[in-house]
């Protein structure tokens, strides 16, 4: 059996922790036989809410479970993985790093930006450890505004870059000082930026409560900013964000009023100054990963059905919306077409899809599910790009 599986971590986990099935299950809301299919791979965590339970029970991190960050599988895989340690000299080192005129950086901060929409590693591994120290001794030389935005920029970039491949402890670094840069710059666009950024960090530490509260209140501040494409692209953004976390607390009501506030905005929003891609197509997308959270995942690959794919611009939201796709077509039990969806993601952005450890986890289960020798050539072969072994024991050489 490929042992590349949460429920292999949770019980591990749970024997360090002295606690019993039973014991875990009643900590989470669960029964006991649950908590037994999920550690024993019948049932694969998939969803945000049961990943925060079951880290939040056991004291351990969701990437403890999720065993991020993931070791790089290719070139592409490497660029990102290897620059973090750069970034984090970029945040932490005293000297004062020599850097280009303003508007090169500002040039270099758009570039990062649409770099991280088509999920291009290793543009974004080499732009982001100089861009950060850069601006760490322009923004703080004089505190110019126009220094701070690109500072903003460029930290909210490396963010929401770095959450997703398991480093949250440096993207919620990168939020926190953007969020300082932005006061420092007086431009509610940039605060709102860094407050969704903020709520995205927060959300995957598994303060799912705080999360939403942060969206929540950035949300009302950028109410009455919404005059350009830049406001009304936060305000939307925001609302986005809150309608996940809410969903991930079953507020189900609550998390459709946010998508459609995003939605009426989205209709009134022709700019992309922020390379966020707020658009109504992008809207549709987030419903897709909400109705995943708000416990009715069956209803997800009818709604992805749905979406323009014409009008989604990047990769990074076409392959999301595959993604989503895929999770929706497992929780129905229609592994095939789980399967071709994450392949159809994973031809659009690679790294994106095989960093995600609900797609990781989804492929795993299956794997072990299918027989002979894990499944169709397709399903193996995905899975060897993930890192996951297809074959089973008695299928293993001896």
């Amino acid at each position: 059996m490929p042992e590349d599986y949460i429920g292999l971590r949770v019980a591990r986990w749970r024997d360090i922790a002295g606690m019993t099935q039973q014991q875990l299950a009643a900590e989470i809301g669960v029964s006991r036989e649950y908590v037994s299919m999920i550690e024993n791979g019948k049932r694969a965590v998939t969803k945000r809410s049961m990943l925060i339970a079951l880290a939040s029970a056991l004291g351990v991190s969701t990437m403890d479970l999720t065993a991020q960050p993931y070791l790089p599988r290719s070139r592409n895989d490497l660029a990102l993985y290897a620059a973090v340690p750069a970034i984090r000299k970029a945040m932490d080192d005293d000297e004062p790093a020599a850097a280009r005129p303003a508007a090169l950086l500002a040039a270099e901060a758009d570039r990062a930006m649409r770099a991280r929409m088509a999920c291009d590693n290793p543009t974004l591994g080499i732009l982001l450890p100089r861009l950060i120290a850069e601006i760490r001794t322009t923004a703080n030389a004089d505190e110019d505004p126009v220094a701070l935005r690109i500072a903003v920029q460029a930290l909210v970039t490396g963010s929401l870059a770095l959450k997703p491949q398991g480093h949250v402890d440096l993207a919620m670094r990168l939020a926190e000082r953007a969020v300082r840069a932005a006061q420092l710059a007086d431009d509610p666009a940039c605060v709102a930026a860094a407050d969704y950024a903020l709520a995205q960090a927060v959300l995957a530490t598994g303060l799912r409560k705080r999360s939403w509260t942060l969206a929540c209140d950035a949300a009302e501040r950028m109410q009455l900013h919404t005059g350009t494409d830049e406001g009304r692209t936060w305000y939307g953004m925001l609302h986005l964000h809150a309608a996940l976390s809410a969903a991930s607390l079953s507020q189900h009501d609550v998390a459709e009023t946010h998508v459609a506030e995003a939605e009426d905005v989205a209709r009134r929003t022709a700019g992309d100054p922020w390379r966020m891609e707020f658009t109504s197509a992008n809207v549709a997308v987030w419903r897709v990963g909400v109705v995943l959270e708000n416990g009715e995942p069956g209803r997800a690959p009818e709604l992805a059905r749905k979406v323009d794919q014409s009008a989604l611009r990047t990769p990074q939201r076409r392959a999301r919306l595959h993604m989503d796709a895929g999770r929706g077509f497992h929780a129905a039990k229609r592994n095939e077409e789980a399967v071709r969806a994450f392949l159809r993601a994973e031809a659009i952005a690679p790294h994106e899809t095989r960093s995600r450890a609900t797609v990781r986890e989804i492929i795993a289960h299956i794997v072990r599910d299918s027989s002979p020798r894990g499944g169709s050539d397709e399903l193996r072969q995905l899975a060897v790009r993930m890192g996951i072994d297809p074959l089973s024991p008695e299928d293993q050489p001896t």
